[in-house]
């Protein structure tokens, strides 16, 4: 194989190449994070130690209507029903910059969904908060929409007697784990994500990559077949 002087070239072109491909791979492997570590310096005075949210029984906070509560919300904020009725049941911070008037206008940081139906599921029941998780189908009029989940953040204000209980947050849980649909209710409609790229484009890289690996192997048997022949001719002009 390596009689050849053209063979031993393009040998040695092939084994620069593959050598120049593997040192650049492994460049970009082993030196891919350039930047420069600096540890922060800590601020000075005592510091802070945020505490995790302790758990408690579910059945004080039952008590105390917090499922009520987050019914009625969701009925009159989440629905746009009789939104003015809502604005009791939201805390502070949620309908900050808001008042009752403004408020009851429907332009509020709750996101509406037409529901015929909720289920709750209590995901977490902490000293300082109620977490649920609402599952909400939609009515005869939108019956294009699908089924989803929402998180519902409650919390706790007041002592003793007057503690009651506030929406704090309405946040959409995105598509994950979709619940089924009540009895009796109908199928719903399939959501199906078409990308605007087509899958061919895919094959454009994998296609690039084959067509090279062809390309070295046909100049491979190219010059092995050229080299044969000329080894040929070069002993039939001796006999």
């Amino acid at each position: 194989m390596l009689s050849s002087p053209r063979r031993r070239r393009r040998f040695a072109w092939t084994g620069s190449l593959l050598l120049l491909a593997g040192g650049i791979t492994f460049s970009l492997i082993h030196w891919s994070n350039t930047s420069h570590y600096r540890e922060l310096m800590p601020r000075p005075g005592k510091p802070q130690v945020v505490q995790a949210p302790k758990r408690i029984s579910f059945a004080l906070a039952k008590r105390e209507g917090v499922l009520k509560v987050a019914s009625q919300f969701v009925d009159t904020a989440v629905k746009r029903e009789h939104v003015d009725q809502s604005f009791d049941l939201a805390t502070p911070a949620l309908r900050t910059g808001f008042t009752r008037k403004t408020w009851a206008q429907g332009d509020i940081p709750v996101q509406p969904y037409p529901l015929s139906i909720a289920k709750y599921q209590l995901e977490g029941s902490f000293s300082d908060e109620v977490w649920l998780q609402v599952a909400v189908f939609p009515d005869k009029k939108h019956k294009s929409l699908v089924p989803t989940t929402f998180d519902l953040v409650l919390k706790p204000f007041g002592q003793g007697k007057a503690r009651h209980w506030l929406v704090d947050s309405w946040a959409h849980t995105g598509y994950l784990n979709i619940p089924t649909a009540p009895e009796g209710a109908k199928d719903t409609t399939v959501v199906e994500y078409k990308s605007g790229v087509s899958q061919w484009w895919v094959l454009l890289p994998v296609s690039a990559f084959g067509l090279g690996l062809v390309l070295l192997a046909s100049i491979a048997v190219r010059g092995w077949w050229r080299g044969s022949r000329a080894m040929k001719r070069y002993k039939s002009s001796y006999l």
